[in-house]
């Protein structure tokens, strides 16, 4: 169970030790310090730090000599690209947390103070979510990070939901909205090329626009997440981060065990299926085989 803050009643709150036998806590979202008694249950099993987040980046600004086929080389870069604004939420909460960059920032492609907010959740997260997070969101702010000679944020696992897709199903798109009109889901605001001009311009109704923007995909990212989670391979096993015997992809325990089994080459294990989000997993180490063989094939 997390502390409420005193100041601004945020339950995004996280333990940072222990003094003179009270528990010392941290908000999250207004950076208040506080304490509390310390309460010890069996059962307060911490919920894993889920975040999904989506940034959304400036133009970078180049010189050349034609508009067709240009292969545009590093020295003919006049402006760097940076970070107009991000959105962010932590799984199941309805508070969506966002940042942008002032006028006067976007002017000057200033992007250091909204960059070291969006660290301070990166490295709380225990999992990180993004469509095509991996390949794009984390990588431009990994960048951002070390052009401002910022340490890397503590380390998390990262579920791409654009991967996961790609990887398990077959369908005619895979870009976000698709997706999520598909599904009926939290649909993305419609936007256009001017706006990103009029953003880099310092037009603050624009630069309002624009996280108005990249808050609405975080809400459809999070519908989305939950929509495909129980087709999710790979997922980090949350029962591990819990240290509980619950759903490895929901945390919930509403576990119901099938008549199913999957079959390995050398053992048999029930199959169970997670009442809440309908995930079917098997068990670690306990397997429907009464004599389990040791050997197994090494064919590639």
């Amino acid at each position: 169970m997390r502390a409420i803050c005193p100041d601004c009643t945020s339950t995004h709150t996280r333990k940072k030790g222990i003094r003179r036998d009270k528990q010392r806590w941290v908000c999250n979202d207004c950076r208040r310090q506080f304490t509390s008694p310390i309460y010890y249950e069996e059962d307060d099993v911490t919920f894993p730090k889920i975040l999904l987040f989506d940034v959304e980046t400036s133009f970078y600004h180049f010189v050349g000599w034609g508009t067709y086929k240009q292969f545009i080389q590093h020295y003919q870069i006049t402006q760097q690209q940076y970070i107009i604004s991000w959105a962010a939420k932590w799984l199941y909460d309805d508070n969506v947390q966002s940042n942008v960059v002032t006028p006067e920032e976007a002017k000057n492609r200033d992007d250091k103070r909204i960059l070291k907010s969006i660290w301070n959740l990166l490295d709380e997260a225990d999992i990180v979510i993004g469509h095509n997070g991996e390949r794009f969101d984390l990588r431009k702010l990994r960048w951002r990070f070390i052009s401002h000679h910022m340490a890397p944020p503590s380390p998390f696992r990262v579920l791409d939901t654009l991967k996961i897709a790609r990887k398990e199903f077959f369908a005619p798109s895979y870009k976000q909205d698709f997706l999520t009109k598909y599904f009926d889901l939290e649909n993305k605001l419609s936007t256009d090329f001017q706006l990103w001009v009029d953003c880099e311009a310092g037009d603050k109704d624009r630069l309002e626009e624009m996280v108005k923007y990249n808050r609405h995909d975080v809400m459809g990212l999070e519908e989305l997440y939950l929509k495909i989670r129980p087709y999710i391979r790979n997922h980090p096993n949350l029962g591990v981060l819990m240290d509980k015997d619950v759903c490895p992809n929901c945390g919930a325990d509403d576990i119901v065990e099938t008549n199913s089994e999957y079959i390995t080459s050398s053992n048999r294990f029930p199959v169970y299926r997670c009442d809440s989000c309908s995930t079917p997993y098997i068990r670690h180490k306990r397997n429907s085989s009464d004599g389990g063989t040791n050997i197994r094939s090494v064919a590639s």
